[in-house]
């Protein structure tokens, strides 16, 4: 199966949109018939407008972590990074228009449950993560038996001083509504370096969550999950756009708020037999 992007127009507007499809819109590094054996883990890099840096973030994951399997999402790029990934040979999945990193992240998980994946690792391509982290962050997750591990800058020194003024109020804002909601703190709510195991997919995949990050894991916790942070490092960006900006500013936390209502709510209102791993 691949994820792909549809993409109509509505009095001049284009809109997209996602549906299955089983002709997958996929090109693979493997060559048919190849004898390796398949990875339980598959790491995914959601991607856009990333030329500058895509190439290296692959390479290194590939280096870092050669047992498991890589997925790029191409998030609808504009520039590059599409010839780059053909060019790779990385597996792809490209959507037709620029959806969103949630939405990206949501293909990830639908081919990662379709393909048989034990575990999904998200993993940046803007060049902030740093590979090495991806093996102990695994460690860490199949020792303690979490349903979802978040690669965390802040678990150990708690300070937010290097964050842009922007991304700083948003973090400190969600980790203390989490913190005020559930009794536990989450310090690093927005990190996209998150290892996310197959018995939580189905409770990813189909929600309205706009980036996976805070509404997911406040979903996750009302739902009686398993939520831990283990350290990592994460370098600033040298290249590309944030995805954040000013007007997000106001935007972002109002829609973030907002889904995390909705979603305890709705987790409230599950019965609890269904709520069970």
């Amino acid at each position: 199966m691949k994820v792909h992007a549809t993409s109509l127009t509505i009095r001049g507007r284009r809109v997209c949109d996602t549906e299955s499809s089983t002709d997958p819109m996929t090109t693979s590094s493997e060559p048919t018939g190849s004898s390796r054996a398949p990875s339980p883990v598959l790491i995914a890099i959601p991607a856009y407008n990333e030329e500058q840096t895509i190439e290296a973030v692959v390479h290194a994951v590939r280096s870092a972590a050669p047992r498991f399997d890589v997925l790029v999402v191409d998030d609808g790029s504009k520039d590059a990074t599409g010839a780059t990934l053909r060019r790779l040979g990385v597996t792809t999945a490209t959507h037709l228009c620029n959806l969103g990193y949630g939405r990206a992240v949501q293909t990830a998980i639908k081919y990662a449950d379709r393909h048989g994946y034990e575990a999904l690792i998200t993993f940046d391509a803007d060049g902030q993560h740093r590979a090495q982290d991806i093996g102990p962050l695994y460690e860490a997750f199949s020792a303690g038996a979490f349903d979802l591990l978040i690669g965390s800058r802040f678990v150990r020194t708690r300070q937010y001083d290097r964050e842009p003024l922007l991304q700083r109020t948003g973090m400190k804002l969600f980790s203390a509504l989490i913190a005020l909601l559930f009794r536990q703190r989450v310090y690093d709510t927005s990190s996209g370096l998150k290892v996310i195991p197959r018995r939580v997919f189905g409770r990813l995949m189909f929600r309205p969550f706009v980036d996976l990050h805070a509404e997911a894991i406040a979903y996750l916790l009302a739902l009686g999950y398993r939520v831990g942070e283990h350290p990592i490092t994460v370098d600033r960006r040298r290249h590309g756009q944030s995805m954040y900006t000013m007007l997000s500013a106001v935007a972002y936390p109002l829609k973030v708020s907002l889904l995390m209502v909705l979603g305890i709510i709705d987790a409230r209102l599950m019965p609890r037999g269904s709520r069970e791993h």
